[in-house]
């Protein structure tokens, strides 16, 4: 939006008008500028225009704007402060004055690093917001990411579980033929005892022959506890018999 088509600029500027007319009223009644008590008076109320005008500027407009009053209703009150400290010379006149313009800079100064401060903490805020953002962000990937996993674990878990119960199968009572010795499972189908535990456990099955076995399959070179025969002992054992 234009600054000249800001209702407040106007307004503002406007009581800029109203302080100009004020400080040269007693010119355009034809009167000289004189010191008594009620021009003391008017003249306080005068600068307290000044000072409002300039404040409100700075504030709503910034501090170009602010100065900018400043520098005007200063440069336009000179030459009535030059008549009046003619006619009514006193140095306190003179340092109130300079004390007033002085305390209008100020306040477009102070103003000013209000606003600026303001706008710092503003952004600051929003900087804040913005990396609340990213990191509730963060913490619900994060987040989406565990459960992800919470589940890929109970998927485990229960893989876990499932083995852990066919291996604890094998411990209970398994129906065995008493001859062959094949075990029937649940289905009721019959599967040599190698198969059946291959099946049911992470078991592998190697094959050897046992000492008895050896002696029984082997008498000639084996002996009763399963030892090796020496070859004059094995080669003796037929001729005894």
């Amino acid at each position: 939006m234009s600054l000249y088509r800001n209702r407040q600029f106007w307004v503002t500027a406007g009581l800029g008008a109203v302080f100009t007319v004020a400080v040269y009223s007693d010119l355009l009644r034809g009167q000289v500028p004189v010191g008594d008590e009620f021009q003391l008076v008017f003249f306080a109320i005068q600068q307290i225009l000044f000072l409002t005008v300039v404040s409100l500027a700075t504030f709503r407009f910034g501090l170009n704007i602010g100065f900018t009053f400043w520098a005007i209703l200063g440069a336009l009150t000179i030459p009535y402060a030059i008549m009046f400290l003619t006619t009514n010379w006193h140095p306190y006149l003179l340092l109130e004055m300079v004390i007033i313009g002085l305390i209008g800079l100020a306040a477009v100064g102070l103003i000013n690093g209000y606003e600026q401060g303001k706008q710092k903490l503003l952004e600051y805020q929003h900087t804040l917001e913005d990396k609340v953002r990213d990191r509730t962000q963060d913490l619900s990937e994060a987040n989406r990411a565990l459960e992800k996993d919470i589940i890929k674990r109970k998927k485990v878990e229960a893989e876990l579980r499932e083995a852990l119960a066919e291996v604890k199968a094998l411990s209970g009572l398994l129906p065995i033929c008493a001859n062959c010795k094949q075990i029937r499972d649940d289905k009721g189908y019959w599967s040599s005892v190698e198969k059946y535990i291959s099946t049911h456990s992470e078991a592998e099955f190697t094959h050897g022959i046992c000492p008895d076995c050896l002696t029984k399959l082997y008498p000639s070179y084996y002996g009763p506890d399963g030892k090796k025969k020496t070859r004059d002992k094995a080669e003796q054992s037929p001729s005894d018999n």
